[in-house]
This record gives structure tokens, sequence and C-alpha cells, in this order.
């Protein structure tokens, strides 16, 4: 049978299509998560060799432990005990080192690394010690660093530094952190543009005050239909140098996070989380429309989408069908922020390339 000039655009359409490889976009996503970025290491040994063999091996070892935070539950570890990773074990679970900066001397070593974990060798060792894993991945938060009345400027600089650098961003709940012109006591008149530019539906303040050996971070979370006060996290300042103030406002960091994600993980674990599955028509007028609305959606399988799937495609549109985490207006906003515009229709959810 002859071959029709359709069928011929078909074909080639389809075969454009096939390079979606929506399964990679939410592999990459799953990657991610078994990414440890902000990793900061100091250690000393004979020569600058031995200092950062040591530093690499500390940072393995701090990394694992963070991941393994990460993506299982605080009662389990509590009931089960952090794996115990020995010598060798760790290049069967670790794929590579990213180097983010780092100085050295003939005897000391200091970095700040991004150690990337296999996926499968981590989930397979969790499992066994009887571990839940949970790596699906939840909607943005919006943090705002802010600095209160009395603290000095280069401790305010520390502040976001600690949150710029901590690598948040490869949380479960990943974290954003807001402009720096984001100031002032919590409102969500103020904050929404950025929660907005961030795909986050509220933002959290969390705001720094120093007095003595004491620091403390007020955290007040804001939306449009909510303000809720989420405590205060402390820390001991453990000395009179900067590694000191600096180690302690990572701490408040830390604990910040870790009550957003286990806030995510309670979610996520009973099943009763935000989010959906979505069968939306894709539109387009030619080829390069459909590779901004393929690599918008990829994009997003980092943050709030999985399990995409291409149903159907013609000549000037495409069935797509994904699952999301989240608010639908998040989505909506994290799509906008790559180019495409996700709208209700009277045929259902519509994605097209925005107007510029």
């Amino acid at each position: 049978m002859k071959a029709t000039p359709w069928a011929a655009f078909t074909a080639l359409f389809l075969a454009a299509l096939c390079a979606f490889a929506p399964g990679a976009a939410s592999a990459q996503a799953r990657d991610n998560v078994y990414a440890v970025s902000g990793v900061y290491v100091d250690e000393t040994a004979a020569n600058s060799a031995a200092a950062q063999q040591a530093g690499f091996t500390a940072a393995y070892r701090m990394g694992f432990e963070r991941l393994v935070r990460r993506i299982t539950t605080a009662a389990d570890l509590a009931a089960r005990g952090m794996p115990v990773v020995e010598g060798n074990s760790f290049d069967l679970l670790v794929m590579s080192v990213d180097v983010e900066e780092e100085r050295r001397s003939s005897t000391r070593y200091i970095g700040r690394l991004t150690i990337r974990f296999n996926p499968e060798t981590v989930t397979a060792r969790l499992r066994q010690q009887g571990l839940t894993v949970i790596d699906m991945r939840g909607p943005p938060m919006l943090i705002a660093p802010i600095s209160g009345a009395g603290v000095e400027e280069e401790t305010a600089a520390l502040w976001r530094d600690v949150w710029t650098q901590g690598g948040f961003g490869n949380e479960l709940a990943p974290l954003r952190i807001a402009p720096a012109d984001l100031q002032g006591a919590p409102a969500w008149d103020v904050a929404a543009p950025y929660a907005q530019q961030a795909a986050s539906a509220s933002a959290i303040y969390a705001t720094l005050r120093v007095q003595g050996s004491t620091a403390t971070a007020q955290l007040v979370e804001v939306g449009a239909d909510t303000r809720r006060d989420r405590g205060e996290v402390t820390a001991r300042i453990q000395g009179s140098d900067a590694a000191a103030l600096r180690a302690a406002l990572a701490s408040l960091a830390d604990q910040a996070n870790a009550q957003v994600q286990a806030d995510w993980k309670a979610r996520a674990v009973v099943g009763v989380g935000p989010g959906g599955r979505i069968s939306a028509s894709a539109l387009y007028s030619d080829q390069r429309q459909w590779e901004q609305i393929k690599s918008a959606l990829e994009t997003a399988a980092q943050t709030m989408v999985s399990e995409i799937r291409i149903e159907a495609v013609g000549r000037e549109g495409a069935l797509v069908s994904f699952s999301f985490s989240g608010q639908e207006q998040q989505l909506a906003a994290e799509l906008a922020r790559r180019g495409v515009t996700l709208e209700r229709s009277a045929n259902g959810p519509v994605l097209r390339v925005a107007r510029r």
C-alpha cells in the first residue's frame, strides 16, 4: 500500500515524539533526590593528598546520612537506626562527586561538595534494613531568610549564604530561596509575586535573631488564605569565630528544612497529599513549539510532575497525561516559568506556548 503524505508526516512526527522519553525525565527527577549538595568538610592530615581523601570520606558519610534522613521517616530511623556504611562500601553507593568549591594547604582540605548517590543501591540497602523509602517529590516551598533588628550585616549575609549553599533544592519538597529584596515582616501581599515565580503556594519567613551565644529563627508561613506560626528553631554558637557562627546558622536552616520535609513526608506516606493526574491537550503550530512544551514538562519532572505519558499525537496537537503533586495553580506557575501555559477550557486542560 502506498504511503500518503499524511502518513509520512505522522511517522516523522512519531519519531520525534519518541525522543521525549518521559521515563527518562521521571528518572532524572528521582536521581536529583539522590544528589546531596552543600556538604562542607574541613579535614587535616599528614599531607595535602591525605587531607583531601579524608575530606571526601567524611563527605560520603555526611552526605549519606543526609540522604537517609531525606528519604526515610524519623520514626523509622528511631526504631531501626541509621545504617552503618564501612570502608569501601561507599564505592557501591556513590556515583560521582562534584566539587563546588575547595581550599587546601599542605595539611588541610576545606571543601563544599555535591555527592551523587546511586538510587538503586541506596534503596536496596535501606529496604534491607527495614526502612521505608519515600522519594516522591512534592511542590516547591519559598523560604525568605530575614534578619531581625540588631543582626549585624555580615551575620545577615551569612544567614542567606547557609540557605543558598545548603543544597535544599534537591529535597523531596524543594526549597527555593527568595531574592534578597524580599524583606520586612511576614506578609502574603508582599511575598506573593516571589512565591508565584517559585511555583509555591505559600512562603515561609525565617527571621534570624542572635542574642549572646544563642541563635534563633522564627518561622512564619503566609499564603493567600493562611498565616501559620511554625515555631522557632534554636542553636548554640560554640565559639567566637566565623566558623562557629556559620555552623550555628547552618543548624537553624537544617532544622527548618527538616520541619518542611517532615510535613511533606507525613502526607506522602498516608497518600493524602495534594495533587492528582491530568490529561491535557498540548496544542502547537510547529515542531519548535512542541519541543518547548516537552522541555517544560521534562524540567517540571524535577519538582512536581511524574509518570508522563503521550496518549495520542496529531499534526497540531497531542494528548498528554501526567501526575503532579501540590495544587494545580502551583503546577501552572511551574510551567509558566518555562514559557508554557496550562489553562482550563470547555474540552479540558490545554497546554500552549505562552505568547510573548
